[in-house]
């Protein structure tokens, strides 16, 4: 995924009431943090975001990531995205910069939700249109179906109403215990290992591929075993929510690459239950549209928001 210049924060930008940018800390060279991070106390814990665009009446887009994603997995497609609107993409709890540590109630779906809701609180930010990628849109459906008022529509992009069928968690129950023997600094190095023997479509998106295994590391040492752990057995234990798509009243737009073989069927599910719904299938990618496939990924995008203005 290219980086543009512009993603650094500008210091010019409002600053909302109880936040703070550390733009006078040391920053990576490469990969890691290459967004500048923000800071907000919550009712739920501190987290971090970045952000992007003026400040103005159209309600924002938010964007989250997947699990152990970080805000910078959008880093080089939020610059088109603020052009005439503000973007924002936090850090989830046990991600990044923001909490790293389990919450009232752990790190359920429960949690992130409350997290959410208790961020966009703290900016001040009544409503917004939400696009969620992979594990963010199980939380952008849960968010929608219990705070309606404060989402404008939804983008669901490689992402499903109910854990994958085709999605083994063997592997993630190795890794947990290579992290609870090693540390996440000891899983990390496997990982990428697994990464470079297999690349993905999309690497070539970031031009340097050692720059994507840079952001690789950060995403993971970022994490704690516990935090992997838990959001990870909050993703594979997940109650199905197809009985309630149909309360979902909002304008949805759903993305899914046309090799994504785990989420297709996901897709497939929103599209038959969701009352308003458009479903499109990215040729030509797998599970990051925004990097594989950047011109489509704008062009949906921009089409869904023309919609719902």
């Amino acid at each position: 995924m290219p980086v543009d210049d512009s993603s650094d924060v500008d210091d010019s930008m409002p600053v909302e009431p109880g936040a703070t940018s550390e733009s006078s800390r040391s920053r990576p060279l490469s990969g890691l943090d290459e967004s500048e991070p923000r800071f907000v106390p919550t009712s739920e814990g501190r987290f971090a975001w970045h952000e992007e665009g003026p400040h103005n009446t159209t309600p924002p887009l938010l964007l989250l990531h997947g699990f152990t994603g970080h805000r910078d997995d959008f880093i080089g497609v939020t610059p088109r995205l603020a052009r005439d609107r503000r973007v924002l993409a936090p850090d989830l709890r046990g991600h990044g910069d923001s909490e790293n540590h389990a919450g009232r109630l752990g790190f359920s779906f429960e949690q992130l939700v409350n997290d959410l809701a208790a961020f966009l609180d703290a900016l001040e930010i009544p409503q917004i249109d939400l696009l969620g990628h992979s594990f963010g849109g199980f939380i952008g459906v849960r968010f929608a179906l219990e705070h309606p008022e404060r989402v404008r529509s939804l983008i669901l992009m490689c992402t499903s109403p109910e854990t994958p069928s085709l999605m083994d968690p063997s592997g993630w129950r190795a890794a947990t215990e290579i992290a609870e023997e090693r540390g996440m600094e000891g899983l990390q190095p496997l990982a990428e290992g697994a990464v470079r023997r297999n690349p993905f479509r999309g690497l070539s998106a970031w031009g340097d591929a050692e720059r994507y295994y840079a952001h690789h590391k950060r995403r993971h040492v970022s994490m704690t075993p516990e935090s992997y752990r838990e959001i990870g057995r909050t993703f594979f234990d997940s109650i199905s929510m197809v009985s309630r798509l149909s309360e979902i009243r909002q304008t949805t737009r759903v993305l899914v690459g046309a090799q994504d073989a785990e989420f297709l069927p996901g897709a497939d599910l929103f599209e038959k239950h969701l009352p308003n719904v458009r479903r499109f299938t990215v040729a030509g990618a797998e599970h990051h549209p925004h990097q594989e496939r950047p011109d489509v990924f704008f062009e949906e995008v921009a089409s869904h928001l023309a919609v719902v203005r």
